[in-house]
């Protein structure tokens, strides 16, 4: 990519540089909700101004869909609303969880994260820009070219190599090295087989890493009946540009007991399980922890009506 092609035509100041590699994790550096804001916003508020740059066979339409669905630039109202929501859900445990482990290693070593099945990179990018050193997974060549270009924008604006690794890596059987958190966010319902996955996740998780879940809960009929709705089959196959083939699921989702079962037969260790019903960061803080949180861990209570579910686990 030429230089041209990061120039900044918003006029909105660049985030701050918050990487590892400026400050140990334990002296001077923001808060990870500070961060973890800061990041959100910019993929609101700044980035769309770059997609005009991006290459139209790079996967432009389908990325410009995947923008639709986030606030509108100007609803300040709407976007702490959405920020708000994911910082109270598994984006968030996977933040708070880097932060710490950041702060409790200092400059020892690095807070290694495999981001399975990362699509367009928002959160490997988020990760990384928490100081976790990522690597980012995914089978589809172009979603990995639009994060290797979101990537590349992002070190310019943040003048720093704060930065994440995507590879084109099948998660069943490709996977190398040690991970402190493995990161699946809507992408278990996808990976076939599953079973093979999380045995890997088991093998390649460190000691007291953890594996965060986020997906559809396969409780909820709704749900269910709008997937039965545009899918034929479950199990197909998804073939690369260069020809190589690989399984894939569509759409499989897991009720909450298959989710566990899932899990622990594989040798993990399901530490928390919620429900998300929707509304995440409508509420103060207060109302949030003492009505809502409780309520989304009560599995048996939401189990139908819950819209999406997640899941933090550790090996046994």
């Amino acid at each position: 990519m030429s230089t041209s092609a990061h120039v900044d035509p918003t006029g909105v100041p660049p985030p701050h540089s918050t990487c590892s590699e400026d400050l140990p994790a334990h002296v001077g550096r923001r808060s990870a909700s500070e961060v973890f804001a800061e990041f959100i916003r910019w993929t609101i508020v700044q980035e769309p101004a770059l997609l005009r740059m991006l290459p139209a066979d790079a996967g432009r339409e389908s990325f410009l869909n995947y923008y639709a669905s986030l606030p509108a630039e100007g609803d300040e109202a709407e976007i702490r609303r959405y920020v708000r929501g994911m910082w109270r859900g598994e984006a968030g445990w996977a933040a708070r969880w880097i932060a710490r482990s950041l702060d409790q290693n200092g400059t020892t070593r690095p807070v290694r994260v495999l981001d399975a099945g990362c699509g367009f990179g928002t959160y490997a990018l988020l990760f990384a820009r928490l100081g976790a050193t990522v690597t980012a997974a995914d089978l589809r060549p172009d979603r990995l070219e639009v994060a290797r270009w979101r990537n590349a924008n992002l070190r310019w604006l943040t003048q720093n190599q704060c930065s994440a690794d995507f590879a084109r890596i099948d998660v069943t059987s490709q996977l190398k090295g040690e991970f402190d958190l493995v990161w699946v966010y809507n992408a278990l319902s996808h990976i076939d087989p599953p079973e093979v996955f999380l045995e890997k996740v088991r093998q390649h998780l460190r000691p007291g890493g953890v594996l965060v879940i986020g997906d559809l809960n396969g409780a909820n009929p709704g749900r269910v009946r709008k997937l039965d709705a545009v899918r034929s089959n479950i199990h197909e196959t998804y073939v690369a540009p260069d020809g190589e083939a690989h399984a894939y699921a569509v759409e499989r989702p897991f009720t909450p007991e298959e989710m566990r079962d899932l899990l622990t037969s594989h040798g993990l260790r399901v530490v928390r399980h919620e429900l998300f019903h929707g509304g995440q960061g409508s509420l103060p803080d207060p109302l949030f922890k003492t009505l809502v949180e409780p309520l989304q861990g009560l599995i048996r209570l939401g189990r139908r009506w819950g819209k999406r579910q997640a899941v933090l686990a550790t090996r046994v």
